[in-house]
């Protein structure tokens, strides 16, 4: 499995609207995708008040690939949200271990 794990940062006065899009848009397209396993998306904390951490767990780099095309280790942008997105660092790791219902 292949834990895929975004840090996304936006522009200043657009948390709330990166949320909204987050909750309407984003998740329910990445939902549809069989061989995702896991997502999660957390919010801003006061140490760093605009940067969000999406975390999704996929099955293998195919079902990953399905979803973000052969350039998969890179961030997809939706149009909707380049205007929010101010910056993303994207990391890929091998899963070694999860708790809460994913079966390794």
């Amino acid at each position: 499995m292949i834990l895929r794990v975004l840090r996304v940062t936006v522009h200043d006065g657009k948390t709330a609207e990166f949320e909204e899009f987050s909750r309407k848009i984003a998740l329910p397209l990445v939902k549809r995708y069989d061989g995702l396993q896991s997502v999660v998306v957390g919010k801003p904390r006061a140490a760093a008040p605009a940067t969000f951490c999406i975390a999704m767990v996929w099955e293998s780099i195919d079902a990953l690939k399905e979803f973000a095309g052969d350039n998969w280790t890179e961030a997809l942008v939706e149009p909707e949200e380049e205007h929010l997105v101010a910056s993303i660092d994207i990391e890929h790791y091998d899963l070694l271990a999860a708790a809460g219902g994913l079966d390794l």
